[in-house]
């Protein structure tokens, strides 16, 4: 016979494995993180770190590779969210309309979301070599070699090649919210818009667009935290080069956590936290603010 109070609490029993596992490898770690940002952890100081107050918080805003990771993260992180926001909403509204072997598309819209990034990034490495590559072989072909570039070298376009390749990996996820909220709009409204007369940009103003802002409102929130937290995608194409020219907070934080500067990069990663929350909460409050309840 089970005791009545196990029987009783089962559901704690349950619950309490999950919560160890991630208090240890959650809850610890951050306040660990925490506390490191304002130390002079490293390996030269692996046991007895000493407290700095603000010191590193002052040498990573004097260090030009911090502020140019601030740079490239803002940038990938704008020109990522307005595109994939942009290509996934007019995707899922062809894909919502009776298109010949949509599932099809679905389905290779969505694949890269199954993929490693790493991986990914290899397939696009070997896509944007400068002599043997695709993209550089199709242009030379077809007359047009002096648009040929070092994609991946070049500082000026590096960190656009490396957002082309976030855009396509970002979309697959982007098109399946946007579809569910789409097909969650009741074919009633388009009726009766029709009948009224209306046209199919007028159907989209009044209808589509406010019925679905929730999607779009958790859609523009995932590609945002999506754009701030890139890492795997720089690492594997660039590793932050040429010459930190794609550094970004994920990048430079593991630099120099590798480096063995444990409170440097604590520091680093608690700035990240602060705007990804920052801009997270206010995104959500701006959008919030214009969704339809119906």
């Amino acid at each position: 016979m089970v005791p009545k109070m196990i029987l009783k609490n089962y559901p704690i029993l349950f619950i309490v494995p999950a919560v160890i596992l991630y208090t240890v490898f959650s809850v610890v770690p951050s306040f660990v993180g925490l506390a490191a940002a304002f130390t002079d952890w490293s390996t030269f100081y692996l046991l007895k770190p000493t407290y700095v107050g603000l010191q590193n918080f002052k040498d990573l805003f004097e260090s030009s590779g911090f502020l140019g990771a601030i740079r490239h993260t803002l940038l990938y992180t704008v020109l990522h969210t307005v595109f994939v926001i942009a290509l996934g909403y007019g995707l899922a509204i062809i894909l919502n309309n009776q298109v010949k072997f949509k599932n099809a598309y679905r389905v290779i819209i969505f694949s890269p979301v199954v993929i490693n990034p790493l991986v990914i990034s290899l397939v696009f490495s070997a896509l944007y070599n400068p002599t043997y590559g695709p993209i550089n072989t199709f242009l030379r072909k077809v007359g047009l070699g002096s648009l040929a570039q070092n994609w991946l070298t070049e500082p000026k376009i590096a960190l656009y090649s490396v957002i082309i390749m976030g855009i396509w990996v970002g979309l697959g996820s982007t098109v399946v919210i946007f579809l569910a909220g789409l097909q969650s709009v009741s074919a009633d409204f388009y009726e009766s818009a029709t009948i009224d007369g209306a046209g199919g940009f007028k159907k989209f103003r009044y209808i589509t667009l406010p019925l679905t802002m929730h999607a779009l409102t958790i859609n523009t929130l995932l590609v945002l935290i999506s754009g701030l937290n890139v890492f795997g995608e720089v690492y594997g194409l660039t590793n932050g080069g040429p010459n930190g020219a794609t550094e970004v907070f994920g990048t430079f934080i593991f630099a120099n956590f590798s480096q063995g500067m444990y409170g440097y990069a604590a520091a680093a990663g608690l700035v990240f936290t602060v705007v990804v929350s920052i801009s997270s909460f206010t995104l959500l409050g701006l959008f919030k603010k214009m969704e339809v309840e119906y």
